[in-house]
């Protein structure tokens, strides 16, 4: 030990007498371990932490699996929840949530409070208990008795200002008492599925389960939770659970034909979303830490250089080499500590950044901070970076007779060619790496403008509000004359080119259009499994243009449609293809089965197709006159003139001169909407895209330094050669050939990685292959032109050498 801290104080001495060389190893160093840290706090928060529940390794979530639509997880039916619950037998209990909402109308303005009908066992499953108050009791899952909520402590202390007091009072739901039973504690967390991540439940209520909706087995809205018997593994549960698929599908081949059951562990529904995305940012940022060991790594053996008559003295006098090296491994491990410092402390900075810049349906997101396991791999990475950039230099240096340098001077004197041959090594690999993280931001990036080059089918000056009204409106004349009202009072607001209403408007993900068998009227009937799918949806007259939705064919909707005309559709092009591929649709009729029966619609009109996911191809849809089914969950849409955002407030009062106390579930522009399906590819392309820019620099910092001891390193040369008539352009062209060699290596080393590493981007990219040949030759060119600036200061350094001087040299 006193060795060591001779060697500790030895080599602070020695960082402090070259602050230059130390404040830029450092920074170097600060920012590789900055950027991991920062990572990482995301990573162990959403990816790694255990969910905040009893044993949450034994539970799942279950979902239906839709073979014939490709479907792989969809919500439970009600009445297939009712079989799997009475059926299974590898499930201590099994529990369904049911996404709802409450209207709220005791504040400034009204309010929808985003809530969930919770089934007995729900809260035993997660093994939660309330913060203050309690869950629900037994008998409030029965009819009658379930004017009941508990809230989560967001709510509490948006609504309530978190008093205490509020325990035990009632408070108007849907213009009904409700009981407030409890708080849930501040770490309660559920995000089952990923659609509704954005729209996370604020309230619970007890759900009832009887009645005839618990028949359904078509409408699918249940997120269904269990949990594991003790003993009983996921495989086992899948395996039973397909047993009570395949009965279903033979007791009911209608309904539950094709239909499987998915058993997936919690932990994997809640973060499966987001895994790969932060696992390709981690990885990227990796690249970039070992590009900064490498180039202080460079950096050291270029100071050692200096130091090479230093350490010859220390060994005449009898150091071994395991002390010289260990006093070299002690100085990088002082700078390791300094980056650590200083990575802390950017990791500080960069994470609230990132929170900020976080897509919203990251699920916890808002813990992410510095906290002890981010700090213990912050120090842990410090370590191995003082390793990984400290050992290599340092056994180079002290290799081969160091006394031999008293003897013949600087010149060779580095352990022959080994230590250039490391530093090139260290420089091509800079390069390599910097082109497999440029390679694949490019992709991302080129995937992204893709993604907004995407004909969406409709235009961006729109606002969407989104509303319930079945309790204010509890009959079909009164929703249709309630719509029809709210429409005509839009149309008189200045700037207001077009108003209608929707069921399902593009990319407002709790707008579900059921999906349902088609089959054309005059052709044979396909069977059921074979029947070509559509989607439903429910439209007022001037939907499709206050949306900016083009009318290819036929008409729209107009006010005689109603429920005493005749059944007509509107169709999408898509639709138009897939049942009638080259024949006019118009005037033809087809046939799809509701709950309530069978019915055939005349197309009246085809209009272009919509996307209600900028990735997903457009699909068959049918819209169907709103007055013949008048449902009381549709979206308002207003068509504007320009800008729509600020005539958002002006919007709304319109919509509450129809109804005052009239909530909204969601209000948005439709490209505030657009945008949001972005934010996930935004943030990846963000931050891989800094990560790339930082890359590029450090490469063109390692190939500057090697190039420049290296020019440094043949002052003697060049001096012979000028003094022989070399001219300026001959140096020029011997330094940058030089520069220009490791640069190409590097990136034929890189784009060989880069072809391997690209693929795991394979799932994100949209529009582009992974071995895009645009993205790789650019990158390519860049590298080959950061190389080239690199080596200009070394390349003008070298022409004026004066070779009197040089020939002087050693």
């Amino acid at each position: 030990m006193t060795g060591f801290w001779q060697d500790v104080r030895y080599g602070a001495r020695m960082l402090a007498k070259n602050p230059g060389f130390t404040a830029v190893t450092a920074l170097i160093l600060a920012l590789g371990i900055g950027a991991n840290t920062a990572i990482f706090s995301v990573v162990e928060t959403v990816l790694l932490r255990p969910l905040a529940f009893k044993d949450p390794e034994r539970i799942v979530a279950l979902w239906q699996n839709n073979r014939k639509d490709n479907v792989e997880r969809e919500d439970a039916t009600p009445a297939n929840f009712v079989d799997w619950r009475a059926q299974n037998t590898v499930f201590e209990e099994m529990a369904a949530l049911n996404p709802w909402s409450l209207d709220f109308t005791g504040g400034s303005e009204p309010e929808t409070i985003r809530s969930a009908n919770v089934t007995r066992g729900f809260f035993e499953i997660l093994g939660v208990q309330a913060a203050r108050g309690r869950v629900f009791l037994p008998e409030e899952y029965e009819a009658g008795k379930n004017r009941v909520v508990v809230m989560t402590h967001g709510l509490w202390q948006r609504k309530f200002g978190g008093d205490p007091g509020v325990v035990g009072q009632t408070i108007s739901l849907e213009n009904e008492p409700y009981l407030i039973a409890g708080i849930l504690p501040k770490d309660f967390m559920l995000q089952i599925a990923r659609e509704t991540r954005t729209r996370k439940p604020e309230m619970y209520a007890p759900q009832v389960v009887s009645g005839e909706d618990w028949e359904n087995r078509v409408a699918t809205y249940l997120e269904v939770v269990a949990r594991l018997k003790p003993g009983v593994t996921v495989e086992q549960a899948q395996s039973a659970m397909d047993v009570i698929a395949r009965r279903l599908e033979e007791q009911y081949p209608r309904e539950n034909g094709q239909v499987g059951i998915t058993v997936v562990p919690l932990h994997q529904q809640v973060v499966g979303g987001v895994e790969t995305g932060l696992l390709i940012l981690l990885g990227g940022v990796g690249l970039v830490l070992l590009m900064a060991c490498a180039n202080v790594a460079n950096l050291l053996l270029a100071r050692g250089h200096h130091r090479l008559r230093e350490l010859a003295v220390r060994t005449a006098l009898g150091a071994a080499r395991s002390r010289l090296v260990g006093q070299l491994v002690t100085e990088g491990f002082l700078l390791s500590l300094l980056g650590l410092a200083g990575g802390l402390l950017l990791a500080w900075a960069l994470v609230p950044a990132i929170v900020a810049m976080s897509p919203a349906d990251t699920p916890r997101i808002q813990d992410v901070g510095l906290n002890l396991s981010v700090l213990a791999f912050a120090m842990l990475l410090a370590a191995l970076t003082g390793i990984a950039f400290g050992v290599l230099p340092s056994l180079q240096l002290t290799r081969g007779n160091l006394q031999t340098f008293l003897k013949e001077g600087a010149r060779g004197a580095l352990g022959g060619t080994g230590a250039g041959k490391l530093r090139t090594a260290l420089v091509v690999s800079q390069v390599a790496l910097a082109m497999v993280l440029m390679v694949g931001a490019g992709l991302l990036m080129r995937s992204f403008f893709s993604l907004l080059g995407v004909d969406r089918g409709f235009t961006h000056n729109a606002v969407a509000l989104e509303l319930y009204v079945w309790d204010r409106y509890t009959t079909p004349e009164a929703r249709t004359q309630y719509f029809r009202d709210v429409s005509e009072k839009l149309r008189t607001l200045p700037g207001v080119t077009a108003a209608g209403a929707v069921s399902s408007a593009p990319f407002l993900t709790s707008n579900h259009a059921p999906s349902i068998a088609a089959q054309v009227e005059g052709r044979p009937p396909l069977p059921a499994d074979q029947a070509p799918t559509v989607y439903s949806i429910l439209a007022t007259p001037e939907y499709f243009r206050a949306m900016g939705i083009p009318l290819i064919a036929g008409r729209e909707f107009t006010e005689a449609d109603d429920a005493r005309g005749p059944r007509i559709a509107i169709i999408n092009t898509t639709m138009a293809r897939r049942l009638w591929g080259q024949e006019d649709p118009l005037g033809r009729k087809f046939n799809v089965t509701f709950r309530q029966g069978t019915f055939a619609f005349e197309v009246v009109g085809i209009v272009g197709d919509v996307r209600h996911r900028l990735d997903r191809a457009p699909r068959p849809e049918f819209y169907r006159p709103h007055a013949q089914s008048p449902i009381g969950s549709m979206s308002i849409v207003v068509g504007t003139a320009s800008d729509p955002t600020p005539m958002l407030a002006a919007i709304k009062q319109r919509v509450w001169e129809v109804n005052p106390t009239q909530p909204f579930y969601n209000e948005a522009t439709v490209q505030q909407l657009v945008n949001g399906t972005l934010e996930e590819r935004r943030f990846q392309l963000v931050l891989l895209g800094g990560f790339s820019a930082l890359a590029l620099v450090l490469a063109a910092v390692g190939i500057y330094g090697v190039i420049s001891f290296l020019t440094a390193q043949r002052t003697h040369e060049i001096g012979v050669r000028v003094a022989l008539g070399a001219q300026r352009g001959d140096i020029l062209g011997m330094v940058f050939r030089h520069g220009l060699k490791l640069a190409g290596a590097g990136v034929a080393l890189g784009i060989v990685a880069a072809l391997g590493a690209t693929r795991l981007l394979s799932a994100v990219l949209f529009g582009v292959d992974a071995a895009d040949p645009l993205t790789y030759a650019g990158i390519s060119v860049a590298l080959l032109a950061a190389g080239l600036l690199a080596c200009w200061v070394p390349a003008r350094r070298a022409t004026r050498v004066d070779p009197l001087t040089a020939l002087r040299h050693e």
